[in-house]
């Protein structure tokens, strides 16, 4: 006979023991996840505090939240990889080693281990941009462009930066899980992308170096205007500038390396010679400051060497003025004017100017000659002693007419050249890139140089005789001011003419400038220059994770 014990026993405990597996499941699952994460945190090198709620089988962590900036430039792991990144995701950033705080605590809930994640780290959008390009990345165009306009909904997976070698993404748009409206990166490196070492040059930094004699255009315009003002005494290095006594007070520096020069967006920060390093150069004339505000020679420079260094790779806090961009881009200089000054001539272009009609003037060279003729017949008809006297009036009054006529031929040849200065300021303008490439011509066969000579080699001969030269540069720099002032007075005037006449050849170099920026930024907002900068201005810090 079944008794209650006996149903207790067959029933009831396998029952009671059926009720609580559940538990003791969730229990155990909650702890082998515990576990599971724990190792994968040690694994992954994250530290952090877990916590197990054995009954409801929910691990919680709390990983602290990293503020990140790249180590300084001449420590020896900047360069470096980290033995063994995080491979959790958000911890892309743990690939290079930086200089680490703890800003908070992010805390997680999970069930399974595969849900582990990590913080992202912040950091400075500057900073990591530069750090980036320092190891070698290029910049996206069309990635940046993205970002600018669609900011924190630009599609995941975006391209920013790209590999040197391969062209792979190194900085990409990442799932805004953990941004908390910011804007939120990953980011990807490979230890055979590093192609540059300390000995590269840093972003916001630009180098220009010597020109060797072919192409030193500055000693040779100085050997020639030594000569005509009959400069004796002094001696013309080989960079270009005369070797006084007192370099100081001639506004020279004596050059024989490159220079690096650092700029920032209020002008050229810090300078030095690439044979001493260690001390900078005093710069005052391209330095921020009084003289920075009185000129507009370190803003010129400025406006140069971004234009010279952007297309080689870099970053640039320095923003060329849109205004500045604008007159490259415009047609400012009138046909008429390059064949007067000789750089072109006039079956390079439309005509432009009224001809010359020689018909007239031959004719009345003509009647003259024909009344000479006359008069002389005349005076052989005479008797002797009368032929001498006639003879004499008509020599003084051929003498009188001669120097009436050399009078009224000036004045004439005067009023021609004045009308044909009118109608060349009134002639097709032409694009810097024609003015230029005229104006490099006419200089290389003044100064008997090289054809091969591009603008860019003239361009960085401009920017070292900046720099070694003050008067040099505030001269090119009076010439830009000149050029940006007729451009938006609406065109070149008479005074601007005689002005570019005096100075032809800073007029060429000042050219060559406006080429360079010209050919930098082809439209107001479709360079990668223009968009990278305006994306930095919009995001100070970003997650990178």
């Amino acid at each position: 006979m079944v008794t209650a014990v006996d149903i207790i026993t067959y029933i009831g405990i396998p029952l009671a023991v059926l009720g609580v597996l559940p538990t003791i499941y969730t229990c155990l699952k909650s702890f082998l996840t515990l576990r599971a994460i724990t190792q994968t945190l040690q694994r992954n090198g994250v530290l952090a505090i877990t916590r197990s709620a054995l009954l409801s089988g929910i691990v919680e962590i709390e990983i602290p939240r990293r503020s990140i900036i790249p180590l300084d430039r001449s420590d020896p792991r900047y360069f470096s990889l980290r033995d063994t990144p995080s491979t959790l995701k958000g911890g892309s950033w743990t690939l290079f080693l930086w200089k680490e705080m703890v800003i908070g605590v992010k805390s997680y809930r999970l069930q399974y281990h595969d849900e582990l994640a990590q913080p992202q780290a912040e950091i400075e959008f500057e900073a990591l941009v530069a750090f980036l390009l320092d190891r070698g990345a290029v910049p996206s165009q069309a990635g940046w462009a993205d970002l600018r306009s669609a900011g924190l909904w630009t599609p995941a997976g975006t391209k920013l930066l790209l590999s040197p070698v391969s062209g792979e993404d190194v900085l990409s748009v990442a799932l805004s899980d953990d941004s908390d409206g910011i804007l939120s990166l990953g980011v990807c490196w490979r230890a055979e992308w590093d192609c540059r070492g300390w000995e590269s040059l840093p972003p916001y930094w630009v180098r220009v170096v010597p020109p060797g004699k072919e192409v030193d255009v500055l000693a040779r315009l100085e050997e020639l205007e030594g000569a005509a003002n009959g400069v004796e005494g002094k001696e013309v290095d080989a960079k270009g500038g005369f070797l006084d006594d007192d370099s100081a007070a001639s506004g020279k520096v004596a050059l024989d390396s490159p220079v690096r020069l650092k700029i920032s967006s209020a002008g050229v920060q810090e300078a030095y010679s690439e044979d001493d390093p260690k001390r900078k150069l005093s710069l005052h004339h391209l330095h921020p400051g009084p003289a920075f505000q009185e000129s507009t020679t370190g803003f010129w420079f400025c406006c140069a060497a971004t234009a010279f260094q952007a297309p080689q790779g870099g970053l640039w806090s320095f923003s060329i003025p849109e205004d500045v961009v604008a007159l490259a881009r415009r047609e400012t200089v009138p046909f008429g004017v390059m064949v007067l000054l000789g750089t072109m001539a006039d079956e390079d272009g439309p005509a432009w100017r009224t001809p010359y009609d020689e018909q007239a003037e031959r004719f009345e060279r003509h009647v003259k000659f024909l009344e000479q003729s006359r008069k002389i017949n005349e005076e052989m008809r005479l008797p002797p002693d009368q032929r001498e006297a006639a003879r004499s009036t008509r020599l003084a009054t051929e003498a009188a007419d001669f120097h009436n006529d050399f009078l009224r031929k000036r004045m004439k040849d005067e009023k021609r050249r004045e009308a044909e200065i009118v109608e060349a300021m009134q002639s097709q303008r032409l694009p810097i890139s024609v003015i230029a490439e005229a104006n490099r011509k006419w200089l290389l066969k003044k100064f008997e140089l090289s054809e091969t000579i591009t603008t860019l080699v003239l361009v960085e001969r401009v920017l070292f005789g900046m720099v070694q030269n003050e008067p040099f540069a505030r001269r090119l720099c009076v010439m830009l001011d000149l050029w940006k002032n007729w451009s938006h007075a609406g065109g070149m005037t008479k005074s601007h003419y005689l002005a570019v006449k005096e100075d032809q050849v800073i007029f060429s170099l000042a050219s060559f400038v406006l080429l360079m920026i010209r050919s930098t930024v082809s439209e107001p907002t479709g360079s990668v220059v223009g968009d990278l900068q305006e994306c930095l201005r919009m995001w100070k810090r970003v997650r990178l994770g």
